[in-house]
């Protein structure tokens, strides 16, 4: 008996690669499959050449991988080979999906999607969605606007993964349908092993408070903003620790400096690596509040992470990622990153962490988040 479930091909990054846009892919892929369609992905064979790829690795080397589906991804798509974007094109087509989301989140990628998706759009059949984490990347370059416009006109609909973007897209694109969401919360890494005592116990902290700062390091997050502020910080609540956990993709030696120059050495614990998955949870359930100081973004998936584990952020008012924080309940917007407006912060969640409930917040906040409406936008642009 033939198929019945309409399909759906996923075009972005998927696992063995690591990082957002791949959780995304699976958190997709995920709430798809279960609203009844037969999805397939088509990932990368090569996402970054190693030239532009800062980091030690592009793949995820962790034991548990959410949602593992691995049967129903091809990696096909060399982001600088053209023969693959064709290929991956013609995969699609003998797939013959009735929709196709391309998930985008920076310009770099134009040129094969836009290959691929002008390929595919002859097939009248089949209709282009765009998935928009990020319309322009956060370092922007002189090529990022053209790329972008010149990529997303092949779409028939988009989803958008905030407000912020939803405005952004309607503005160049006012008469394509245009569906606002957010991200998942990603609750994958709460494996249930540790509490906060025994998480502090595990990486030996014992000290009355823990500020969390986790993630990919990279100049737009204002990490040096955050290491000057805690100085300050302690001056209020001097049993304090700052806890830094991820890989850095510029100098760490900066960071390491600055820390040693305001003699925060006994009071910071830095962590650079990337977390396999499996150990991601201890650092969150030790933490206090989860701090995103960012000079700019769109969203955060270190926000819904921290939802994840019902922990308050407290976050810069950029972009997106001020929309999905209730102030002062499931965490504090601060302005601007001035030092002062992260010392503040800080200090309203720390001094009511015993008074507020704030996981009580998130867990009720949290359940109007993520692809909620999804099911029905695709079936009226299908």
């Amino acid at each position: 008996m033939p198929n019945s479930k309409p399909k759906i091909v996923i075009v972005g990054p998927a696992y063995p690669y690591r990082g957002g846009q791949a959780l995304v892919e699976a958190y997709l892929n995920n709430t798809l499959t279960h609203l009844g369609y037969d999805c397939n992905t088509i990932s990368y064979s090569l996402l970054y050449p190693s030239i532009f790829f800062p980091g030690t690795t592009q793949f995820d080397d962790s034991t548990f991988i959410p949602f593992e589906h691995k049967d129903k991804i091809k990696r096909i798509i060399n982001s600088i080979n053209p023969l693959t974007w064709v290929k991956a094109a013609r995969e699609i087509k003998r797939i013959n999906p009735d929709g196709v989301i391309f998930v985008w989140w920076m310009p770099f990628f134009g040129p094969a999607l836009s290959t691929i998706a002008r390929l595919i759009k002859r097939n009248k059949k089949t209709k282009i969605f765009f998935l928009v984490e990020n319309y322009i990347s956060h370092e922007k370059r002189w090529f990022d606007s053209f790329f972008t416009k010149h990529t997303l006109k092949y779409a028939d609909a988009f989803i958008c993964q905030s407000k912020y973007i939803h405005e952004q897209i309607k503005k160049d694109f006012l008469d394509k349908p245009n569906f606002q969401t957010t991200l998942s919360v990603y609750d994958c890494y709460d494996l249930h092993k540790y509490n906060k005592q025994s998480a502090r116990e595990f990486l030996k902290i014992k000290s009355e408070n823990v500020i969390l700062f986790f993630g990919l390091i990279r100049p737009y997050k204002g990490l040096n903003k955050l290491i000057i502020a805690f100085k300050e910080f302690l001056k209020i609540h001097p049993d304090t620790v700052l806890l830094i956990v991820g890989e850095c993709y510029e100098d760490i030696e900066t960071y390491k400096q600055l820390i040693q120059q305001l003699s925060l050495e006994k009071s910071v614990i830095l962590y650079n690596s990337f977390v396999p998955n499996e150990e991601i949870e201890p650092y969150f359930k030790s933490a206090d509040v989860s701090c995103l100081p960012y000079n700019s973004g769109t969203q955060s998936g270190i926000l819904m992470m921290s939802y994840g584990f019902k922990i308050p952020v407290v976050a810069t008012n950029v972009g997106g990622i001020s929309e999905l924080i209730l102030d002062k309940k499931t965490g504090i917007v601060i302005e601007n990153n001035s030092i002062d407006n992260i010392v503040k912060g800080l200090n309203e969640i720390i001094t009511n962490k015993n008074i507020v409930d704030y996981s009580s917040n998130i867990n009720f906040f949290t359940q109007n988040l993520g692809y909620l409406g999804l099911e029905t936008f695709i079936k009226n642009n299908l």
